[in-house]
């Protein structure tokens, strides 16, 4: 019985580690087609040992389906690993390239609005989604944000123009200049 056991086991490890290097190849063999441009060759390596609950697959593929011009797959490939990791920031720093190539841009809003709610001080996205609000002209809005990034980066250039613009917009000249 202990040996049946013990081969049993023994099985089950081998057909792991074989997995996971299949895994492993499949990922390398995935960049080195990237950086030839062969993005569509990298995402069927992929795809040959693919796990739908798989965080890591689902950010790569979204990836390279970003980079293949595939945008709403790519957008799908993200949406899949937000819903495996919600809290986790890069699948929606992915998503957002593709909704805005889309011109998705309530999409794009939402995934910043979600970011900030995990991350309240990310100066990148806060600076990002005061650009959104103050070409949609809610100047409030993008002036709060603009604000964050001036505090915590008072020398961020984009920031400061950005700042001012908003105090311009809204009547404070003394504070815009």
């Amino acid at each position: 019985m202990k040996k049946l056991v013990v081969i049993f086991l023994l099985i089950s490890v081998c057909k792991i580690a074989h997995a996971q290097d299949a895994t492993q190849k499949a990922f390398e063999k995935s960049y080195e087609l990237e950086k030839t441009g062969n993005y569509t060759a990298a995402i069927q390596t992929l795809l040959t040992v693919y796990a739908a609950k798989n965080y890591e697959f689902n950010l790569r593929i979204g990836y390279l389906k970003y980079l293949a011009g595939a945008y709403a797959e790519s957008m799908a490939y993200y949406q899949k690993s937000i819903d495996l990791m919600p809290y986790a920031i890069e699948p929606r720093l992915g998503y957002v390239y593709p909704a805005a190539s889309l011109s998705k841009w309530d999409d794009v809003v939402t995934q910043y609005n979600a970011i900030l709610k995990i991350d309240p001080k990310n100066s990148n996205v806060n600076y990002r989604l005061g650009v959104i609000y103050y070409n949609r002209k809610k100047y409030a809005q993008a002036y709060s944000l603009f604000e964050k990034v001036v505090n915590l980066y008072p020398f961020d250039y984009d920031g400061l123009i950005m700042y001012a613009w908003c105090n311009y917009r809204a009547g404070k000249l003394p504070q815009a200049k």
